[in-house]
């Protein structure tokens, strides 16, 4: 029984996936390639579910076995389904977390035979009793069905009669808070909340009813007329001591024109001769004009001008006082807020009159600054009246509007959780009916649950008994050896367990590298357990390199292949492609009558609401074709480059990553000589130093490799990604026109195979 398709897999990064048209189904080699992220971890976790038989209970999952039998996720543990060993990350979690060492390997001998008989004696028990676990399982999949399609109604129900404008929250009213609400009443609590049809005709026209929005304060400005009076009457009470003369004392245009002719005869502009009239411009003239307009009658006039920017500003800031239209209050306000805001426009109007009269008293004195001049109170006249309060009164009023918008949505609040309630009261008796049955359907299957699980520990009890420990021990001693190259790792027999040692020292701690390799030869180790059929069962290994160092790259894969090369399917993830090479040398030159071979990709696209979506593909020809991923990565970067669709800014993340494995690859095979960073290479490419300086700057801020430069990474600087795409493609075309040209027909026959393969 072999894995052919998956039909249906709507689960984490896997969004809507189907099986594509076209695509092939899976043979008995199967490779699948795809970078982090991609869906590799997901794909071996749900296949590790069917090895445990246990039921999928998350997402929407249909996989189909030897073409027309089709099983549900939430089958898996009642299904018959073929026998299945996973290696991934939880695999190596928990051997490696059992026992504080390897778990123990199941082997028989001569002396187990009684204790065999019985285990096959509890398994035929336990074909029995699973046979009973799927009917209980069924009847509780229908009695949740039943309780599920019940509240789906009834909150659709509840959501429809009380989603208003006045009250959105119920917008996403579903069957979970009916479930929350229905469930917190007894018999007689949902008495006390159910409505006559009055009471509830009464409630449904209050929550529709419309409400006035709120109208924002207003603020005076901060205007102390007071002391503006006061500041002005300090200053134009003041003289300047000078030596004046009278004809420019009684006549301030003459005193101002003179004045500026003063300061164009002197300094960088100093002339002896008049620029009016070219007299000789006298000596004892230049002292006596000087004296009249002496630094302290300057400073005088300065201060008169600061004040006068200071009176017409707050004149401005009056003017800029807007009140809220009338029309916006509640009708019981209108004729108040309009008598309110009359006087806010009153006083506003009087305070700039007076600020008027402040202003002519500065400027009659910055004209004549030696005539005596009235006090400003005098000019001013009656103290208008206060702007404060009239913002005040306006404010209340505008506090009191707000206060019934706030008080009519808390009694729409208060109708709609009246009425939800009464509903929900309503449907409390068949609720509780279609509780009891699920309760009764779920006590009965733990029940036989409970039976499944006693048969099964003693089966698991019996095989511990007949374990060979020191030549499972010795046996992976030896194969750790070959498999890391070094002797320094060795396991001992310890309780039911495994010690492992370092040089004689007991190992408190393991690399990554080195917990992967012993988990990985534990797992190929168990694929010679009797309890399981290697030729008929399914083998899944998820990235068994990880960690590995490249010296050990080899021996794994020349590990693997020995322990898996019967399996009855197998099933390879890879996102390295060292490994991913080796894995597909192996397949190509199996004999002919055992090449039942497929190599499928995985892809992450943009899902219809703008998330990453992973898919499962044909492998890219490219891939396929060629010993290296360079012409992979060139048509990625060629693809990016030249679409003309409009993609979110989240879908360029990884593309700066990808240029630059491209670059560094075809510079290091330009430049050969040369190591080091990437921008050396760069130094030595013949190309617009602009275009260079981008590309770098991209790279090295969004690509893995490297110093990130701009810790901030601007996000305006990844919106160039595509035409800095277009930069890379086009300063390789410049390096080296004829290799450029050949990766161009590489790319366009892979997309023509795969259009072909589309159709």
């Amino acid at each position: 029984m072999k894995l052919t398709r998956i039909t249906k897999l709507k689960l984490r990064v896997f969004r809507d996936f189907a099986w594509p048209k076209g695509l092939h189904p899976f043979a008995r080699f199967n490779l699948i390639y795809g970078w982090n992220g991609c869906g590799k971890t997901t794909l071996a976790w749900l296949l590790s579910h069917i090895e445990r038989k246990v039921v999928l209970n998350e997402g929407d999952v249909e996989l189909e076995f030897d073409g027309p039998n089709r099983v549900k996720g939430t089958a898996f543990s009642s299904a018959t389904l073929p026998q299945v060993r996973v290696f991934n990350r939880d695999f190596i979690n928990s051997t490696l977390a059992k026992t504080n060492g390897i778990a123990p390997i199941y082997f028989f001998g001569k002396d187990s035979v009684e204790k065999l008989a019985q285990v096959e004696e509890l398994k035929k028990e336990l074909a029995d009793i699973q046979d009973e676990l799927r009917k209980a399982e069924a009847k509780k999949r229908s009695a949740e069905k039943d309780l599920d399609d019940f509240c789906v109604a009834k909150a659709k129900l509840i959501k429809e009669l009380l989603t208003t404008a006045n009250n959105p929250s119920y917008i996403s009213y579903d069957k979970r808070r009916f479930k929350l609400a229905v469930a917190a009443l007894d018999t007689q609590s949902a008495a006390a909340a159910m409505l006559t049809d009055d009471e509830k005709a009464r409630l449904r026209s209050q929550k529709d009813a419309q409400p006035k929005p709120n109208i924002d304060k207003i603020a005076a400005p901060a205007i102390d007329l007071g002391a503006l009076t006061r500041e002005v009457d300090a200053l134009i009470s003041r003289s300047v001591v000078a030596q004046t003369l009278d004809e420019l004392t009684s006549n301030s245009r003459l005193a101002a024109w003179v004045q500026e002719g003063l300061v164009l005869h002197s300094g960088e502009h100093a002339s002896d001769t008049c620029r009016f009239c070219l007299q000789p411009f006298q000596t004892t003239r230049r002292t006596a004009l000087e004296a009249h307009f002496n630094d302290a009658f300057a400073r005088f006039q300065q201060e008169l001008d600061v004040l006068l920017k200071k009176l017409k500003s707050s004149k401005q800031a009056l003017g800029s006082l807007s009140l809220p239209d009338v029309s916006r209050f509640y009708e019981s306000l209108t004729s108040d807020a309009l008598a309110s805001s009359q006087k806010v426009s009153e006083a506003c109007a009087e305070v700039q009159t007076a600020i008027d009269a402040l202003i002519a008293c500065v400027a009659e004195k910055r004209d004549q600054p030696f005539a005596p001049a009235p006090a400003a109170t005098k000019v001013r006249g009656s103290t208008p009246p206060s702007l404060t309060g009239a913002v005040a009164e306006l404010n209340a009023i505008i506090e009191k509007h707000n206060q019934i918008s706030a008080q009519f949505k808390a009694s729409v609040d208060e109708a709609c959780k009246k009425l939800e309630a009464s509903y929900v009261a309503e449907a409390q008796a068949e609720f509780a009916e279609r509780s009891d049955a699920v309760k009764t359907a779920a006590a009965a299957l733990e029940a036989v649950n409970t039976k499944f699980r006693i048969v099964q520990e003693r089966i698991e009890e019996l095989e511990r008994d007949i374990l060979e420990h020191h030549r499972a021990a010795d046996e992976l001693t030896a194969e750790l050896r070959a498999y890391l190259g070094r002797d320094e790792l060795r396991f001992e027999t310890k309780g039911n367990g495994y010690a492992l040692t370092r040089n004689g020292e007991y190992v408190a701690h393991l690399s990554e590298g080195e917990r992967t390799a012993i988990a990985f030869l534990y797992f190929l180790k168990s694929l010679q357990d009797k309890s399981f059929d290697l030729k008929n069962g399914i083998v899944v290994i998820d990235d068994p390199v990880s960690s590995l160092d490249d010296n050990a790259l080899f021996s794994a894969f020349g590990y693997m292949k020995e322990r898996t090369k019967e399996a009855g399917q197998l099933f390879i993830f890879t996102h390295n492609f060292s490994f991913f090479r080796l894995v597909k040398s192996w397949f190509r030159y199996l004999p002919r009558k055992e090449r039942s071979v497929r190599y499928f990709q995985l892809r992450s696209r943009r899902h219809t609401d703008g998330s990453r979506s992973s898919e499962l593909g044909r492998l890219d020809p490219l891939l396929e074709r060629y010993e290296s991923e360079y012409q992979y990565l060139f048509k990625r970067v060629y693809e990016e480059a030249h679409r003309d669709d409009v993609v979110e800014l989240e879908h360029h993340y990884g593309l700066p990553n990808v240029a630059r494995r491209l670059l560094e690859a075809f510079l290091a095979f330009r430049f050969p000589e040369m190591s080091g960073e990437l921008y050396r290479r760069l130094e030595r490419v013949s190309f617009d130093n602009a275009k260079k300086t981008r590309i770098l700057r991209l790279l090295n801020t969004y690509s893995h490799a490297g110093a990130i430069s701009d810790p901030e990474h601007d996000l305006s600087l990844l919106a160039e990604t595509q035409p800095v795409l277009r930069d890379v493609l086009e300063l390789m075309e410049a390096v080296d026109k004829d290799h450029y040209d050949g990766l161009i027909k590489a790319v366009t026959r892979s997309s023509a195979e795969e259009q072909g393969e589309l159709q």
